[in-house]
């Protein structure tokens, strides 16, 4: 099936596939929002007790505005860049599940307050590429006297096991649309006007007595211009075969890589579908 990059940048991307089903389609759309795995916090240790400054000889007590629990979230929706050529999850590993550095990477928070604690101030242990990719992500705040001193694990996942993992957000698909204007006798020009401001895209322009479409592939099938021209002038039909995809990635994975692992990780899930039906006495 013929697939056509309309728009590529790191972080999202709009391919047009040809000759391809609705079920097709949106089997690479599931891939991509469920199976496309990334690194992600999942385990933070939070230091008990309180805390001494070392330089100023303060002592401040170890807890924050928010349960730990929370703060543990918001560490774990922080964005980390994941080579997969590198990285694999826990179960896959060499090291059999005890973790190393193919299979988790560890960070570290110490913050005193008073103060904001940003996703900046979560600092990789060692490799210093892997720092998150949204730095000015709020996490918590900190009153006077207040500290946050954690360490946090990384691991491999997917969305199947939590939203943490998800890599491709917005993944949408729709069909290539296609506006048929075929003026019907009695059909008045200010009916045709009408149904040209009607549309939301602005797809529709209306000249010299003439109802023309600029750019069809905008159309979004609200159904604006039918209804005004309701006698069958404009009709909007939906291609069967045809069909747009778009989404973008949180930056953890560039849009090629997400879509490429995608498409091959459903190749495989296809392959192992076809061997095992062929197995069937």
């Amino acid at each position: 099936m013929p697939v056509t990059i309309e728009e590529l940048t790191p972080r999202q991307t709009r391919l047009e596939i040809s000759g391809a089903t609705a079920s097709q389609v949106n089997a690479v759309r599931r891939t991509l929002l469920a199976d496309v795995p990334k690194l992600a916090i999942e385990d933070v240790e939070f230091h008990l007790g309180p805390i001494r400054d070392e330089t100023t000889g303060k002592d401040y007590d170890s807890s924050t505005s928010m349960f730990d629990e929370a703060v543990a979230l918001r560490l774990g929706l922080l964005p980390i860049p994941t080579d997969l050529g590198q990285f694999r999850r826990k179960a896959e590993c060499d090291c059999a599940g005890a973790g190393c550095a193919h299979c988790q990477v560890m960070f570290s928070v110490d913050k005193k307050g008073p103060c904001t604690v940003y996703a900046k101030d979560v600092v990789p242990l060692g490799d210093a590429t892997l720092a998150i990719l949204e730095p000015d992500v709020p996490i918590v705040r900190l009153g006077a006297r207040q500290a946050l001193l954690a360490y946090a694990t990384a691991t491999v996942g997917s969305a199947r096991d939590h939203a943490k993992w998800q890599v491709a957000h917005g993944v949408g698909m729709y069909p290539r649309p296609h506006v048929r204007i075929q003026k019907k006798e009695g059909t008045s020009d200010a009916t045709l006007k009408r149904a040209a401001a009607a549309c939301p895209v602005n797809i529709l322009e209306f000249a010299s007595g003439k109802l023309t479409v600029t750019d069809e592939t905008k159309c979004i099938f609200c159904g604006a211009c039918e209804r005004i021209a309701d006698d069958g002038s404009i009709k909007i039909e939906a291609d069967e075969e045809d069909f747009f995809l778009r989404f973008e990635t949180d930056g953890s994975l560039s849009a090629r890589e997400a879509l490429r692992f995608a498409l091959k990780n459903l190749k495989a899930r296809y392959e192992d579908l076809r061997e095992a039906i062929q197995a069937i006495p």
